[in-house]
């Protein structure tokens, strides 16, 4: 495997078909910043290679997995973007080397000046007698993960069931945060393979659980011996942090590319 790159000087950005109007003009945005500050762009519709940086749109796609794998055996690097985790009409969310930033979200304690921008909202809604919500993630994850989901799914729930909680089945939450704080409102838990829904019940002060996503490097995948809330340094540290790993494509490009360059480097 070659070694990894230390300052991006080259990237490729990879559309696919079909792909979004917002995918594309998040990318066209990007790679407009991205060539301002000096470095050398390609675009295509199917990978190249040879780029420092894989950029794309939606790494939850089957057709991403090939060119993520292949970007990342050569040594480079993949900077994959989607839906942020809130305020979802404005800003779209990135991810680094993975289609979730688990890894990364931890690595470094970035400055709460993003998340006091965005005015999350934060509650304790957390009931230690409520249901168990057991949230299920959309048909193309689920055709990505396959059975590994169910089974999971599976494991989780008899576990909850063994020790007498009640599990609400969610295969599809409703959007918007105030939907979504009515649906999870009074849980005991969250339980999700990955889903925004996990960062919504962190914010929240409600336990979860989940196999994968940002969630993932503060949550367990497993119910632990006692269901509790993180404690509130965590929960705090984690939202703040990951206030970076979402940005405004319209008004924020460059100041990515530039967060970007200096997590890469």
């Amino acid at each position: 495997m070659a070694a990894i790159v230390a300052v991006v000087t080259s990237v490729e950005l990879l559309s696919f078909t079909p792909q979004s109007f917002r995918a594309d003009q998040t990318l066209a945005a990007l790679g407009r910043a991205v060539l301002q500050a000096g470095v050398r762009v390609s675009q295509s519709r199917s990978y190249q290679g040879g780029a420092d940086l894989l950029l794309l749109w939606g790494p939850g796609g089957r057709d991403r997995v090939d060119p993520m794998r292949r970007q990342l055996a050569a040594g480079g690097h993949v900077a994959c973007f989607d839906l942020a985790y809130w305020d979802r009409h404005r800003k779209v969310r990135v991810s680094i080397d993975a289609p979730h930033p688990q890894a990364w979200v931890l690595k470094r304690d970035w400055p709460p000046t993003r998340l006091k921008a965005d005015y999350l909202r934060t509650a304790h809604s957390w009931n230690p007698t409520g249901p168990v919500i057991l949230a299920g993630i959309g048909d193309k994850a689920r055709a990505q993960y396959g059975v590994a989901v169910d089974l999971w799914e599976a494991a989780r729930r008899a576990e909850c069931r063994q020790r007498g909680l009640r599990v609400v089945d969610r295969p599809k939450l409703p959007g918007g945060d105030r939907t979504i704080d009515q649906a999870l409102r009074g849980a005991s838990l969250v339980v999700t393979w990955h889903s925004n829904v996990a960062v919504d019940a962190i914010r929240l002060g409600i336990p979860v659980v989940c196999q994968d996503g940002a969630a993932a490097a503060v949550c367990p995948a497993a119910l632990p011996e006692t269901l509790a809330p993180l404690p509130v340094a965590i929960r705090n540290r984690f939202l703040a942090n990951l206030a970076h790993f979402q940005w405004n494509p319209q008004t924020e490009a460059a100041a990515c590319w530039a967060w970007l360059q200096d997590v890469l480097a």
